[in-house]
């Protein structure tokens, strides 16, 4: 059973990431809106997999982070943006509802269990994901599959191979990965199955020898027998714990069952007849029916003299007459013939299962050439062909199948030269695909930006050398945007600009550049502009600084610094100052008869 409850059955004040989880958990069709305010995101499932997302977000449009990254396909244009979306929708803990009804415009590949990982291995802390695993701290983990294949990055993927037989603790405090990822990838494979806590092993309930079948020859070992110091005169014990004759633990499994005595008659009578004087009128000897055809057998003194003179519980075992519980267990069935190949594909599947890599699944070094590669391949095929199964039991034809697919899988790769060497770039030199690499840039420009806007809240408020450090931070991150780079020129400028001329003139240079090649942008920075300007009216050039002031209008004419600027420097001319002071005053006659 599923360690999470469907969309549909989680309550509406659940973390929007556990809802998104659970639509995949239980392989459900429908979608996720999420809302924020004025904001709102749209996740549609299709049989658990994430195929579509929208938002009413202008950052997270396609057109935007296309023009991030202009040289991304399509697939990864749509993957970023359903990042982009998942990591808001959670950093904004964005209330949701669940639709059956919703279906996908059109559906896309986006890997979302990977995306979503992404999003909440970034966005919450490992507290957080501790408090949703219902286990203890010393709860012993097991692994029963692969993390990989459910779609997790390949560092994190490979976590669950040092569970299995830990602790929850130290699978949280070990291996690779940031704390927060290790917590979010045991949540995950809980919630997916592919990690279990250990169940404990169920405490066996003790044996109760009153509940139990009685052992027949143990308790004729008891008949005609009694303690060595016990007398037909002497009065039997009192029973003051009501658990039998004292002396004798009710319990213990080692002692024989002791008859009452009453059962046996005494000396020199004749059994039950000895009590007939005690009989009713109406009494008839109890009688039993034989086990064979002979009649009825009555209890007469002759069976209680038989009991007495009973044969030992050997000897009773001997002669078949008592059957104990070891007697009357089945008999084992015989194991069925294995199969001859059995052997010999139990081990190439278990050395295929360890390896690490397609060139380890075909036994040979990453470098080999084609023709070795085709041999392998060939060798192991013939081996493990589900046709050499077909008589075997169905447990091993399914090895066999599965094994086979793992070489098969392998060949497809290493038998295609293109295939082979894009597969040795990415496994043996470390190098990342296309989408990967997308997808880093995507993540690096996120981060980049997010220090930018800080260092504009900063530099906002007046804190100059705050501001430098993020803008810096911002540029070291995504050096191509021009817009951290002004920012940067200018607070470079103003940081130096009394203290070490040469730094001050690196900054008026960075800024230069910035306005140079915007003019081959679309996108114009107006702002930049207005930076300009402002280091232009600090060194006492007022025509420069207007004409700075100028353009950043010609380019947005809303734009409140330039308007500010432009009023600061028109006021700052002695003709201007004249005519303020005249407006203020009133002029000559003004001071004669007053203003009008």
């Amino acid at each position: 059973m599923p360690a999470i409850l469907s969309p549909a059955e989680l309550g509406s004040d659940t973390p929007i990431d556990v809802a998104l989880l659970a639509a995949r958990v239980h392989g459900v069709g429908g979608g996720l809106v999420g809302r924020s305010g004025k904001k709102k995101w749209v996740f549609i499932f299709v049989d658990g997999a994430l195929v579509e997302t929208r938002s009413n977000l202008k950052s997270e449009h396609p057109d935007t982070i296309r023009a991030k990254k202009p040289s991304m396909s399509d697939a990864a244009v749509q993957r970023n943006c359903a990042m982009a979306r998942l990591r808001n929708a959670i950093r904004a803990e964005a209330s949701w509802t669940w639709s059956v009804d919703s279906t996908p415009k059109q559906e896309s590949d986006l890997g979302g269990i990977g995306l979503l990982f992404r999003s909440v291995a970034g966005h919450r802390s490992a507290e957080a994901l501790r408090a949703r695993i219902a286990a203890d701290d010393d709860a012993s983990l097991s692994v029963d599959g692969d993390l990989s294949a459910i779609g997790l990055p390949r560092k994190i993927a490979s976590i669950p191979d040092q569970w299995a037989g830990s602790t929850l603790a130290a699978a949280l405090t070990s291996g690779a990965g940031t704390e927060a990822e290790r917590a979010t990838a045991l949540w995950f494979g809980l919630s997916l199955g592919v990690v279990a806590v250990a169940d404990a092993a169920a405490e066996a309930p003790k044996s109760d020898a009153s509940a139990t079948t009685l052992d027949i020859a143990s308790l004729l070992d008891g008949l005609g027998s009694e303690p060595a110091d016990a007398t037909e005169e002497s009065p039997e014990a009192e029973d003051t714990d009501g658990g039998g004759p004292v002396g004798v633990e009710p319990d213990s499994e080692d002692q024989n069952w002791v008859p009452d005595k009453v059962l046996l008659p005494p000396e020199g009578t004749a059994g039950p007849a000895a009590a007939a004087a005690d009989r009713p009128d109406d009494y008839e000897e109890a009688q039993i029916e034989a086990l064979g055809d002979d009649g009825p057998v009555t209890l007469d003194s002759s069976f209680f003299e038989a009991l007495n003179q009973r044969p030992d519980r050997e000897t009773i075992r001997n002669r078949g007459s008592v059957h104990t519980s070891h007697a009357s267990e089945p008999e084992p069935e015989p194991e069925p013939d294995k199969h001859p190949l059995e052997d010999e594909l139990r081990g190439l599947a278990e050395r295929l299962e360890s390896a690490p890599d397609f060139f380890g699944v075909l036994d040979l070094p990453w470098d080999s050439d084609a023709e070795a590669f085709r041999q392998a391949h060939l060798k192991l095929a013939q081996k493990l062909h589900p046709d050499r199964f077909a008589d075997a039991p169905e447990d091993i034809q399914d090895l066999a199948t599965e094994t086979f697919d793992k070489v098969r899988a392998a060949w497809e790769v290493l038998g295609d030269d293109e295939a082979r060497a894009a597969y040795i770039d990415r496994v043996i030199h470390g190098k990342k695909t296309e989408d990967e690499l997308a997808m880093e840039q995507v993540e690096n420009y996120w981060a980049a930006e997010a220090d930018f806007k800080r260092g504009l809240a900063a530099f906002n408020a007046g804190r100059i050398r705050e501001a430098h450090g993020l803008f810096e931070s911002a540029v070291t991150r995504e050096a191509n945007e021009l817009e951290f780079r002004a920012y940067l020129g200018f607070t470079t400028f103003q940081l130096h600009k009394k203290s070490d001329a040469d730094k001050a003139d690196l900054g008026k240079e960075m800024l230069k550049e910035v306005l140079e090649r915007n003019k081959e942008q679309k996108r114009k920075l107006d702002a930049a502009w207005v930076l300009m300007g402002r280091i232009f009216r600090d060194e006492g050039n007022d025509k420069g600084a207007r004409r700075c002031f100028v353009q950043a209008l010609k380019l947005n004419a809303s734009n409140g610094d330039a308007q500010r600027e432009m009023r600061r420097l028109t006021n700052s001319t002695p003709a201007a100052k004249k005519k303020a002071e005249e407006e203020k005053s009133g002029g000559f006659f003004s001071r004669w008869f007053g203003r009008k």
